[in-house]
């Protein structure tokens, strides 16, 4: 997990003190009526962990800031159930509250004179929260929108607001939909809480688009975290209420794990949207995390891989396969293989390697699938068998995490049990409010496609990096030209051999795959590698629009200014 995604982390309040960190000065009616902290639910505010000033949670954040210091003149009289007034403030154990507050009872409470008497307070509530919207199972999908790794900072409030306006027909929430990092269960509700109260939330929830998720670690409970999080199941509880499921939803009823499908459309144009849960049941990766476990080293956990290989034996047009983490990045190849939980003697792990003809390819260094090669190349595999099939015509693969944009393809090796070889993708998105301009390894990109010295015939693969006049270059360039261009051949020491160049596709061109989209004129300024890669542009989300009559799939990166690139594939 990058250093930055714990940085920019919210705040864990009860772990440090809360003047380390600036807030606004509030009047009292800007506090929310009830809010929790640190094992303990208020109605009024506290001063614990900020030095003697008193604070409460706001309705609305104020410049990305959900918590103020109140001015105690504005603070309101509180009184107990019989009528009596609340003391101004309450002390215990050397906290001050005013109004009343659990702590060390499980109803609210306060002192009512110098002498000790106290008395219960009668529950508040806070004014109702907006819903989420959840999808009909008979609406066709012309347009499908993901994100991740939610931050109330930067640019998110432009990037929710270009979002609405898109009114995709189903939106993916992909994980740290929240930044909890934590065991407290009350913490971890207030979060989602400040989530639903943040105003530019509020207006995604009021325009009503569809809603799927799964989680990732910042949301589930603890950084890089799996099986053994310790409250995995109240967890569980706190996110589907979060995200609205109904009475009925199976995994409030005894399924283990937040992960699901839905197959949404008619007959003929049916999306059959596939949620896994790479948290509940995944065993350690690195030993910080558990007692490693080898060649028995899960992401899914068993009952989930049967589900989801009943899922892939369902028939439908096409397949939405999403996950918190990525899944067609290759592994690392910067750390030491036995540093992998997944290890184990070493034979399984390099011929699941070997078989998806990935020897030497180097991935992200963060995580993804690829840290357990077993259970990646399970995945591909059932996912060929899949199409081979019959069973769908087309799998994109949808992830978050990163913090960065990302479009990929990988083509699944020829199999004599899962049949021909087969073209999946992936759209990475992630996120709102955050970025990492830094660059990232990743040889399964999808391809950018070059004529032969301006031919205008795009079939050529642009070898990056390549190096021109002592300057190595990630992307297509302008040097010395009036139009992008790349190698599309160069020498071991990724030299570009001369007179082995081409114009890079433009926006429209035909290629291999299909048929480039968009590639914004500012592309340049919005990566650190390839036109494929959005990680300098702020804020990020993803779109997958459906072409149901020309059989055509557009996948794209979208920022808060524009398309910033996108490709056509036919299915």
């Amino acid at each position: 997990m990058k250093q930055s995604k714990l940085a920019c982390a919210s705040i864990l309040l009860g772990s440090m003190s809360l003047h380390t960190i600036a807030a606004p000065e509030v009047p009292y009616e800007q506090c929310q009526s009830n809010f929790s902290y640190q094992l303990a639910r208020y109605q009024g505010t506290t001063d614990k962990n900020n030095s003697n000033s008193q604070w409460c949670y706001l309705k609305q954040a104020i410049d990305g800031q959900t918590w103020g210091n109140v001015r105690t003149e504005t603070i309101p009289e509180f009184k107990t159930v019989s009528g009596k007034s609340c003391q101004t403030p309450s002390i215990f154990q050397g906290e001050r509250f005013y109004g009343c507050a659990t702590i060390n009872n499980d109803e609210p409470w306060c002192y009512t004179d110098e002498q000790g008497s106290w008395e219960a307070c009668a529950p508040v509530e806070n004014e109702p929260l907006l819903s989420h919207t959840h999808p009909q199972a008979s609406k066709r999908l012309d347009r499908v929108a993901l994100g991740s790794c939610f931050k109330t900072k930067g640019d998110m409030p432009q990037a929710l607001a270009k979002l609405i306006s898109h009114q995709p027909d189903l939106f993916l929430w992909l994980g740290d939909n929240i930044y909890a990092d934590t065991t407290d269960m009350d913490t971890m509700r207030q979060k989602y809480d400040d989530k639903k109260r943040n105003i530019d939330y509020q207006k995604f929830l009021a325009a009503k688009i569809p809603v799927m998720a799964t989680w990732d670690d910042h949301d589930y409970g603890a950084n890089n975290d799996g099986k053994h999080y310790p409250q995995r199941v109240a967890s569980q509880k706190e996110y589907l209420r979060h995200f609205d499921a109904p009475a009925n939803d199976p995994r409030l009823n005894g399924q283990a794990g937040v992960y699901e499908a839905k197959m949404l459309g008619p007959a003929n144009e049916r999306t059959h949207v596939i949620t896994l849960d790479a948290r509940y049941f995944r065993s350690p990766t690195f030993t910080n995390y558990g007692t490693c476990e080898g060649d028995k080293t899960t992401i899914l956990g068993e009952q989930q891989w049967q589900w989801l290989e009943q899922q892939l034996n369902t028939p439908s047009e096409i397949k939405l396969i999403a996950s918190g983490i990525q899944f067609l990045p290759p592994l690392y190849q910067g750390r030491s293989r036995d540093k992998y939980c997944a290890y184990g003697d070493g034979q399984q792990f390099e011929q699941a390697i070997a078989e998806l003809n990935e020897i030497g390819l180097s991935g992200t260094s963060y995580e993804s699938w690829a840290e357990v090669p077993t259970e990646r190349a399970k995945l591909l595999r059932l996912v060929q068998k899949s199409i081979n099939s019959g069973k769908t015509k087309a799998v994109i693969f949808l992830s978050g995490d990163q913090h960065w944009g990302e479009l990929l393809q990988k083509t699944i090796p020829k199999s004599a049990e899962h049949g021909d070889a087969v073209t999946v993708y992936e759209v990475t998105a992630s996120g709102f409010g955050q970025n990492w301009p830094y660059h990232i390894e990743n040889p399964l990109r999808l391809p950018v496609y070059a004529d032969t010295k301006g031919s205008g015939q795009y079939d050529q693969a642009c070898q990056f990096p390549f190096t021109y006049g002592g300057t190595t270059y990630r992307g297509c360039t302008t040097k010395d030209h009036d139009l992008p261009w790349c190698y599309t051949q160069v020498d071991s020491n990724g030299k570009g051999i001369a007179g082995e160049w081409g114009n890079c596709a433009p926006s429209g061109a035909t290629i291999p795959t299909g048929q480039v989209g968009i590639v914004s004129d500012n592309v340049s300024n919005l990566t650190t590698s390839d036109r494929h890669l959005i990680n300098k542009s702020g804020s990020n989300y993803g779109m997958v629009d459906i072409d149901w009559q020309n059989k055509q799939i557009k996948l794209s990166i979208q920022t808060t200014e524009e398309e910033a690139v996108s490709t056509i594939i036919n299915f």
